[in-house]
């Protein structure tokens, strides 16, 4: 199933506003099940969404179990040490785990199935009553922002691993708190070093192409209209 991009961020937003708006269990396994239909319709890559569910759960259970150590109230669950559980503090931590994992479902649904180019066409349009009133082609830049921001995370993490392994190898240690201070340390200067000189290419490759000087341009899919018909012709 084919769905624009608009219609999927509009959609999102409102899952978003129910799902923190609604906190029993039978209103939550509704919101499970449209997310599991939405996966179905739009035939999500599973191991595409396993790739960004999975680092989340471990920051999901730390906060879970905090809100259950640290919310007091109800009958007592559970008891270690001076640490103890109550109803309370049970029912919010799952409440809380479940409304996190349908939203990073949810949004990893959208991201998965959107590519970077449609998310920054549907901002522009989004925005274009505000480039309107102000007079400037904001909506645009802003658009671009993002579109430049989600395409550099990858290349991020890429530098990171890069500039990691180079350390290592050069006998730089992570182990122990003490040396991953200094790791990072060793780490940041070079990855800031190399995302300046990627950052300047970009620009660079920007201004060669005009950008930001003459009216905002972008591709358009071919209508096929019947006068293109005879421009094979005329091509030298």
């Amino acid at each position: 199933m084919k769905i624009s991009a608009g219609t999927k961020i509009f959609a999102l937003a409102i899952f978003g506003i129910l799902t923190v708006m609604l906190s029993g269990a039978y209103e939550f396994a509704i919101l499970f099940a449209v997310t599991i239909i939405s996966m179905l319709a739009l035939r999500v890559n599973i191991n595409s969404l396993l790739r960004l569910f999975l680092p989340a759960i471990p920051v999901i259970a730390v906060i879970s179990i905090a809100q259950a150590v640290l919310v007091e109230g109800g009958d007592v669950l559970a008891s270690f040490w001076i640490v103890d559980i109550t109803s309370t503090g049970a029912e919010l931590a799952a409440a809380s785990a479940a409304r996190m994992i349908l939203l990073y479902l949810a949004g990893s649904v959208v991201t998965i199935t959107t590519s970077e180019t449609e998310f920054a066409d549907t901002v522009e349009r989004s925005l274009r009553p505000l480039s309107r009133v102000t007079k400037t082609e904001i909506g645009r830049d802003i658009a671009t922002m993002m579109m430049l921001a989600i395409t550099f995370l990858p290349v991020i993490y890429s530098e990171y691993q890069s500039i990691r392994m180079a350390q290592e190898s050069r006998g730089v240690s992570f182990k122990g708190p003490v040396n991953a201070l200094k790791g990072i340390l060793s780490i940041t200067v070079p990855l800031l070093y190399a995302l300046s000189n990627r950052a300047d290419r970009v620009a660079i490759a920007m201004e060669s192409r005009c950008y930001g000087i003459k009216d905002p341009r972008q591709y358009e899919k071919a209508a096929g209209a019947p006068f293109d018909a005879p421009a094979p012709v005329y091509r030298r």
